[in-house]
């Protein structure tokens, strides 16, 4: 079972602050409409980008509800975009993509032995996006997201999460993003989900918010008992910040 020729009314895109704190299922209680959750651990915007084209080739999409904070301090592929895909680099949409962002691409493509030597490919990227939509997942995103449970007792911060001087200038992959969903008449929505409190963030969404104006803030309104992590709300707060995001969304969404 593919996704080859599927309408979704919402794709929800990011990292693990999407994939593990957007619940899916109840977005689609709640709104009636066909939802997916694609967001990725680890991944950035290019990754993200990547993601849009190989689903917009095969499927159509009426909204996309892309997270955004610290991906915006980078338009670099992470190993998501330049391992992973390896093995597959001659699908068209990868191997343009690669060609554009990689600087390695000669060498990575014209050299087969090469790219498998130092990128060790795994399966991973949600499963190398189904294999390319052509497969089932093994966790169906229709139906929810991958939640964390319980709460750190003692919620620690990573260091230099929070790079505010990368975000003095536009982002290009976010740009991107933003034209190719201009082309494909898709509704694009922006969000922040929440950190714990011990991360001091008033500046740095400020930041945010002048590259993004219309970004919708859901940092508000979370105790650190919701999170299992500084980055990641657990099944309480995600169930929180879901209804959340479908009461600031359900009037800008197009589902026409």
């Amino acid at each position: 079972m593919g996704l080859k020729n599927e309408n979704f009314d919402v794709v929800f895109l990011g990292s693990s602050r999407v994939e593990n704190n957007i619940d899916t299922r109840l977005f689609h209680q709640l709104s009636n409409k066909k939802a997916y959750n694609l967001g990725v651990a680890s991944s950035g915007l290019n990754d993200n980008f990547l993601q849009l084209k190989l689903l917009l080739d095969k499927c159509r999409v009426k909204n996309v509800i892309l997270q955004l904070d610290f991906n915006l301090e980078t338009t670099n592929p992470t190993h998501i975009s330049l391992a992973e895909t390896m093995p597959f680099i001659d699908n068209p949409i990868i191997k343009e993509h690669s060609r554009i962002y990689n600087a390695n691409f000669a060498s990575l493509y014209y050299i087969p032995f090469y790219r498998y030597a130092i990128n060790e490919p795994k399966l991973g990227f949600r499963e190398l996006f189904f294999s390319f939509l052509d497969k089932k997942p093994k966790v169906d995103p229709s139906i929810g997201y991958n939640p964390k449970f319980g709460t750190s007792k003692n919620l620690q911060l990573r260091e230099n999460i929070l790079r505010e001087e990368i975000l003095r200038q536009n982002n290009v992959m976010y740009d991107e993003i933003k034209l190719l969903c201009r082309q494909k008449n898709i509704k694009l929505i922006v969000f922040t989900a929440p950190f714990c409190s011990k991360m001091k963030i008033d500046s740095y969404l400020k930041k945010i918010k002048i590259i993004a104006p219309n970004l919708i803030d859901l940092t508000k309104g979370y105790s650190d008992a919701m999170f299992s992590d500084c980055e990641h709300l657990n099944n309480i707060g995600s169930e929180k910040l879901t209804k959340s995001l479908y009461e600031a969304t359900k009037g800008q969404c197009n589902f026409e």
